[in-house]
């Protein structure tokens, strides 16, 4: 197994083992959903239930713009098993992305009839997930590498940092706005501090000829947003199906919160977003398990082992259904004292909705696995329609669910949203047969390639 420093025969940075990209983002993601799922359970312990609802209210306007912004550009680079685009070219359009998306969530949240507080509070969460969508970036160019141990090392400081701005902000100032932008601030420190220098690490492998480490120069060089038109118009062919598959994932989500809100107020949209803390916490969890075997995933696919990849899928598949049944006791068993303690008696109230999600729950990760066995096996085009579909079955739920049976129907919209997408997912992946032949430098450009670019290669 290779230790954290050692290198390959080419200088760089050598790949860790399946095993260790696991533990490390196994680590990193606990970790991430704790500080999330915290900072909830803050709010509520020190703000109003109008307070947490104004919070959430930011994060449900920004999340589908930003995941459209993100344009999958993390999963993209992370399964380019050919190097097709360079690690700059991402960057650029990543760049680009959140600039446009910044006007977007201005947007959205002005013309929605969100002003004053309101609005900043949604800009602010906005840039705190601009810089988010950055760093994911940063994060595909680890995962190509194999080297998980730097996400997971980025998300914890990230989630500490930006947990600590926002408590500490809304303790000291009883201020949300002050607290988010405080937030942001610590959420941009990490990224200066851990994610370019990671970059920067990743970039200075020795030369093949001289064997001597390369100069900052090169590694600066390395890492600068490219600007080539016809390689970001590819990219942002291949990134904006998948940009909109991801807004329309988010919607998806997102959607009872809107209904909730126009329904029953800002205050029953707090309630509503901390009940669903342990939805997203259990996402974040299972994606270290995505994380850790997409890179070979592609792997099989690219190879033209169809059975190796099945065999893989299912076991992700099922390791994600027992983390969330395991969840959904948990709800049934301990949910009105686990409530009780973590909020508050008001939220404890709901602890019929509490298990309603955690149902859910077990329906989102298994799509979440889903969609990274498709992408993996590079069924992109499709990502669109079929996330359409299914943001139309979450709007029709939730039109005639949350009306009538209020966060209880919210909650049972959430799960019947993904079904036609784990419907259609199964039937694909069913349908998949082993190519031909398959292309001799599959497995060897997946391993070679070089999606920081060509400044190393001129190097070497």
């Amino acid at each position: 197994m290779p230790t954290l420093d050692s290198r390959t025969t080419d200088g760089r940075p050598a790949p860790l083992s399946v095993r260790s990209n696991f533990v490390w983002s196994l680590i990193g993601n606990v970790l991430y959903a704790f500080c999330q799922w915290g900072v909830l359970i803050v709010l509520a312990k020190v703000c109003s239930t109008e307070t947490v609802g104004l919070y959430v209210l930011g994060i449900t306007v920004t999340s589908p713009i930003f995941l459209f912004a993100g344009l999958q550009l993390r999963r993209l680079l992370a399964t380019d098993a050919n190097g097709e685009f360079q690690f700059g070219h991402y960057l650029g359009l990543q760049l680009a992305a959140c600039a446009i998306a910044m006007l977007a969530c201005w947007g959205a949240g002005w013309f929605s009839g969100y002003h004053d507080t309101s609005l900043a509070v949604i800009l602010l969460v906005g840039l705190s997930k601009a810089i988010e969508t950055l760093s994911n970036t940063f994060y595909g160019l680890f995962q190509q590498r194999e080297r998980l141990d730097r996400i997971s090392k980025s998300m914890v400081l990230q989630s500490v940092l930006s947990a600590v701005g926002l408590c500490g902000g809304v303790i000291l100032t009883g201020d949300i706005t002050w607290a988010c932008a405080w937030s942001a601030i610590a959420r941009l420190a990490s990224v200066v501090l851990y994610d370019v220098p990671s970059v920067l690490w990743l970039a200075g492998h020795e030369t093949e000829k001289d064997r001597r480490p390369l100069s900052i120069g090169h590694r600066l060089s390395a890492c600068t947003p490219l600007w080539d038109r016809n390689p970001l118009w590819r990219l942002a062919m291949l990134g904006v199906p998948l940009g909109l598959t991801g807004m329309l994932v988010s919607l998806n989500t997102n959607f009872p919160r809107y209904f909730v809100e126009q329904f029953g107020g800002k205050a029953e949209l707090g309630i509503f977003g901390a009940l669903c803390a342990p939805l997203y916490a259990m996402h974040t969890l299972t994606k270290s398990l995505e994380s850790s075997a997409s890179a070979q995933l592609a792997r099989l696919h690219a190879s033209g082992d169809v059975r190796g990849f099945r065999r893989l899928l299912g076991r992700l598949m099922a390791i994600h259904t027992a983390v969330a049944l395991a969840g959904v006791g948990a709800a049934w068993l301990f949910g009105r004292p686990l409530l009780t303690l973590l909020f508050n008696a008001n939220y404890a109230e709901h602890v019929d909705v509490f298990v309603a999600i955690m149902w859910a729950t077990l329906v989102a990760t298994s799509a979440g696995v889903m969609m990274t066995g498709l992408i993996a096996a590079r069924f992109i085009q499709i990502q669109l329609p079929l996330i359409a579909v299914t943001s139309l079955a979450a709007l029709i739920a939730c039109w005639w669910l949350v009306p009538r049976f209020g966060m209880h129907g919210a909650a049972w919209s959430l799960a019947i949203s993904k079904l036609p997408y784990l419907v259609v997912g199964f039937w694909m992946i069913a349908r998949m047969r082993t190519p031909t032949s398959v292309a001799p430098s599959a497995i060897s450009a997946f391993q070679t390639s070089d999606p920081i670019g060509s400044p190393l290669k001129g190097a070497a």
